[in-house]
């Protein structure tokens, strides 16, 4: 599907949206339109490389792509679309983009960080009570006929330590909720936030001593070089064996072997688990496993989180195209005098 919205003061450029929702969100596809570019759509997450060709044909001549996560960019991906000013990411992450590459071609990428942390934080609520409170193993047992046999006891959140690994705002949401299920809650973050601590009686700790006293370890921090395999073999091995174990973020700050093992053996108590080192995940160890709640990374997929992160992606993009380096931008050095020079 190819458009052109009217809009008179307005240079008209290519923008393609790579993505399997965008174009199913009415805010996001009006605001396209609206803005007097040339837009066109790839119906299906496809890899620049494979698209078909009169979609390749769309890709040389874009200044702007609007796509989400799951695609990575590389240096050949980018070579692929010359004139490309902008990579507008409809997610939180933008790991999945090669930077140094993007910033060689003084190509502005841009994300939605905390777009959505409201629904990530309910929906990590839900998580745990799932996997603590065991609701899914009582829904199975009671379809199987075996009643309350597999739920006769569980873990009391009221009163248990929550170890947050990360700070940002949808670990900030996660801690306002969990304060009201009277959990005392531990952070380990580079960037602390002493007013929210104060208010709500946060602690900031080490990592090591973080996950040595909580009873519920949540993962909120960005993926990187650094955290990367964070919590590996010898940082499981410090939880307590009554522990569990959430991931909302990345799934590669896990080594996924080392989880599976630490699960299977008794090492942690079980895990809930909605991103994956490798998505979509269909295959896994984890699943012949009870003690662990898989996800399949829908933690910001509401109506509203959706629309809100096209929404925005698509005005990063509308303003890197006027020359305006958007706020959420990730490289925001790669233009640098660029921008006047090309007269955007």
């Amino acid at each position: 599907m190819s458009g052109r919205a009217q809009a008179s003061d307005v240079t008209p450029c290519r923008i393609v949206v790579i993505s399997d929702s965008l174009q199913s969100l009415p805010e996001a596809v009006a605001t396209l339109e609206s803005s007097g570019h040339l837009v066109t759509y790839v119906p299906a997450l496809t890899p620049w490389d494979r698209l078909a060709p009169a979609h390749r044909h769309a890709l040389a001549e874009a200044r702007a792509v609007v796509m989400g996560r799951v695609l990575g960019i590389d240096s050949d991906a980018l070579a692929l679309a010359p004139g490309l000013r902008v990579v507008a990411l409809h997610t939180s992450g933008s790991d999945n983009v090669d930077i140094e590459a993007a910033s060689r071609r003084r190509v502005l990428v841009t994300n939605v960080k905390g777009v959505n942390a409201e629904q990530c934080a309910e929906f990590a609520m839900g998580l745990m009570l799932c996997v603590v409170r065991k609701i899914l193993v009582g829904d199975r047992a009671i379809r199987a006929g075996e009643w309350a046999a597999r739920t006769q006891s569980c873990m009391d959140l009221h009163g248990a330590t929550l170890g947050l690994v990360g700070f940002g705002q949808i670990a900030k949401a996660f801690a306002v909720r969990a304060r009201a299920f009277g959990m005392r809650i531990q952070v380990h973050t580079r960037t602390p936030d002493a007013e929210l601590a104060g208010r709500y009686g946060i602690e900031f700790a080490t990592l090591d001593n973080l996950l040595r006293q909580a009873d519920v370890v949540g993962l909120f921090a960005s993926l990187d070089q650094g955290s990367r395999r964070m919590i590996g073999a010898r940082e499981l091995g410090l939880m307590k064996p009554s522990a569990y174990l959430l991931n909302i973020a990345r799934g590669e700050l896990v080594d996924e072997t080392a989880l599976v093992d630490a699960l299977r053996g008794g090492q942690i108590a079980g895990a809930g688990l909605d991103v994956f080192a490798d998505e979509p995940l269909l295959k896994s160890a984890l699943f012949e496993l009870e003690n662990v709640v898989l996800t399949p990374h829908q933690a910001g997929l509401t109506q509203g989180g959706k629309t809100g992160a096209a929404v925005r992606a698509v005005r990063n993009a509308l303003q890197a195209l006027q020359g305006i380096v958007p706020s959420d931008a990730v490289n925001p050095q790669a233009w640098g005098t660029f921008v006047k020079s090309e007269g955007l």
